[in-house]
């Protein structure tokens, strides 16, 4: 039975950075705007996922994302939760509700979309599950931030998933988070056995500072000879918060799992968690300097890096990332490179950009193919797996969010369709991430 129907200019689904970049660009334009987020919180990977620290958005100085993206980083800031690039997953959360709240936005947490209604190619409303039964929103513009590319799925719409020639995706990570490190005393461990360590690290440390460790291979390859590490980890990846003693780890290593279905997911939150305890194991029992540290928590739920991908109508590619190039409807921009995590039988990639060069990401990637009023962001962006690889991470999928939302209130204000909508307008809003 129906509980309720309520209509609103603009309806954002997924309310991780891409989601809520969106919707506080639209309610800061004057529009109506509902935000659906399955999880009781925002913040998607940046919270449920423990994702921290933002990738890189700087390059030869230039900041390439400002807008949303900076008021949440100064939001962080300003309670004492973002050092550097790292911050806590309590104070995203909070940032990023003081944001909604101050752009008028209205927000259906615990909610999930069950069903789309449309006529033609245009989509009129969504059914919601939620606590109180099933409700149905309509709007005039709707926008896919999910992660998972639900709408487009859902409304009939095209999408691709995976390699195109393998089908593989990319590997999943549950986070998880240690506090008691002892971190000078394991990173004079570093210094003394540098092999052991992977090629980019920096061993100047500055302890004011968030500093990067990863490696240990040395330790992982004797553990591994005796049962007491998992396989399918290669080293010990973690970034510390200044004078804490706390890590966040980014070494779980999920592979063989195709996590777009509630089974999938399942067996990755069992893997993941399986890996968790045997890597605090062996680093309470042979890594220097956490032999008092201690577990604190894992992330709500493991974190995916691939799934379904709108086709849009642009798709981004690894040439066009890797070629920095440039397109004259740009509506965002970035400088992160082709990043796989690789799946069994599947090396790992990590092809970067020369300082001081950045690519334009197209109006056109933002666009969903057959569909006259959906747009995505985020990490079901248009793209081929490799451009998707760039693309996937939070500053561009702010930057990305952001553009959606600034573009879908000019249709609505206008009253055109998203691709009427001149470029002069999008281009005037979102100068500060485009010049």
């Amino acid at each position: 039975m129906m509980q309720s129907t309520k209509t609103y200019d603009i309806v954002v689904a997924g309310a991780g950075i891409a989601g809520i970049s969106a919707a506080v660009r639209a309610g800061s334009m004057g529009c109506s705007v509902l935000l659906i987020e399955h999880y009781p919180f925002a913040g998607g990977m940046s919270s449920a996922g423990m994702v921290s620290p933002f990738m890189k958005s700087v390059t030869g100085g230039k900041n390439l994302v400002l807008g949303i993206y900076r008021d949440l980083e100064l939001g962080m800031r300003q309670i004492g939760g973002m050092i550097d690039n790292g911050f806590y997953s309590w104070a995203f959360r909070s940032a990023a509700n003081e944001l909604l709240v101050k752009n008028g936005v209205d927000i259906a947490f615990n909610a999930d979309v069950i069903r789309i209604t449309k006529e033609g190619e245009k989509i009129n409303s969504l059914d919601l599950i939620t606590p109180s039964g099933v409700q149905r929103v309509h709007g005039e513009q709707f926008i896919d931030t999910t992660g998972d590319a639900q709408l487009v799925a859902l409304g009939g719409f095209s999408w691709e998933k995976g390699d195109a020639k393998t089908g593989k995706l990319q590997a999943l990570t549950l986070f998880f988070r240690m506090g008691g490190i002892d971190v000078k005393k394991t990173a004079a461990y570093t210094k003394q056995h540098r092999q052991d360590f992977l090629e980019w690290m920096d061993f100047n440390y500055d302890f004011s500072r968030i500093i990067s460790i990863a490696g240990y291979k040395g330790l992982i390859k004797k553990a591994k000879g005796e049962n007491r590490f998992p396989e399918d980890v290669d080293y010990v990846f973690f970034t510390t918060l200044p004078e804490s003693g706390e890590g966040a780890f980014n070494t779980t290593n999920i592979l063989g799992i195709d996590p777009s279905t509630s089974s999938s997911l399942t067996e990755a939150e069992r893997v993941g968690h399986e890996q968790v305890a045997q890597i605090v194991d062996f680093l309470n029992n042979d890594v220097p300097g956490f032999e008092d540290a201690y577990l604190i928590d894992t992330a709500t739920q493991v974190g995916v890096r691939e799934t379904r991908r709108a086709i849009s109508q642009y798709m981004m590619t690894g040439e066009d990332i890797l070629n920095a190039a440039k397109f004259p409807d740009v509506i965002a921009r970035g400088c992160y490179g082709v990043d796989i995590h690789g799946q069994k039988g599947e090396k790992s990639r990590m092809d970067e950009l020369r300082e001081g060069a950045w690519y334009d990401i197209p109006r056109r990637s933002i666009r969903v193919m057959d569909a006259d009023n959906l747009q995505v962001a985020g990490r079901c962006i248009g793209a081929t797996r490799e451009g998707h690889a760039a693309l996937r991470i939070q500053p561009t999928a702010s930057a990305t969010g952001e553009a959606c939302g600034a573009i879908a209130a000019l249709a609505v204000k206008t009253n055109q369709h998203l691709d009427q909508v001149p470029y002069e307008q999008i281009k005037k809003i979102l100068d500060h991430n485009i010049e």
